[in-house]
């Protein structure tokens, strides 16, 4: 009966990742041109009578590629929402177009390793999405067929990747702590 339940986990798992693989059409990123406006430290586009916030670069990366940011300055965006908030792939402003996100929807800033969080490798997940369904705190999440952790939202509890008692953890070991 054990082998059983594992080899069916497994071939789940291989289901799973065959699924994801042969269905990892990468969205087309949907454009918005308008206003900005800040709101409590976070930023928001009004396009078209919809107001969006926007996920984008830290201040720093913004800086360090010539953007700077002010409310009602008119702007155009590229980017995929996801739950009211656009995560921002391209910035055109000042006649040049900056790149926050790669195809894949990866970051090209650096972010600074927070000690204690975990942190899900997107070469190694292959979307069973497992640890989303245990997460007590909503912090991980699917973004093109991969899991992603909200570190603000986690609390460093390690279920999704030590497992809690049904949960055994990844199956691919692609969730590590932070050191």
């Amino acid at each position: 009966m054990k082998y059983s339940l594992t080899f069916a986990l497994v071939l789940l798992i291989i289901i799973i990742s065959l699924l994801n693989l042969f269905s990892s059409e990468k969205p087309d990123l949907e454009i918005f041109e308008g206003k900005l406006k800040k709101m409590a430290g976070e930023w928001f586009i009004i396009s078209d009578g919809d107001f969006f916030q926007l996920n984008l670069a830290p201040e720093e990366y913004l800086k360090e590629n010539n953007l700077t940011l002010t409310s009602k300055q008119q702007i155009k965006i590229e980017g995929i929402t996801v739950d009211e908030v656009i995560n921002v792939y391209l910035v055109h402003a000042n006649d040049t177009i900056i790149e926050l996100r790669d195809s894949a929807g990866n970051p090209l800033w650096q972010e600074e390793k927070q000690v204690g969080h975990f942190q899900i490798n997107p070469k190694m997940c292959i979307g069973c999405q497992l640890c989303v369904s245990v997460c007590p705190t909503d912090a991980i999440s699917m973004v093109h067929g991969r899991a992603i952790i909200d570190a603000e939202k986690c609390i460093d509890c390690g279920i999704c990747e030590n497992g809690n008692g049904d949960y055994k953890g990844c199956p691919t070991n692609a969730i590590k702590k932070l050191e």
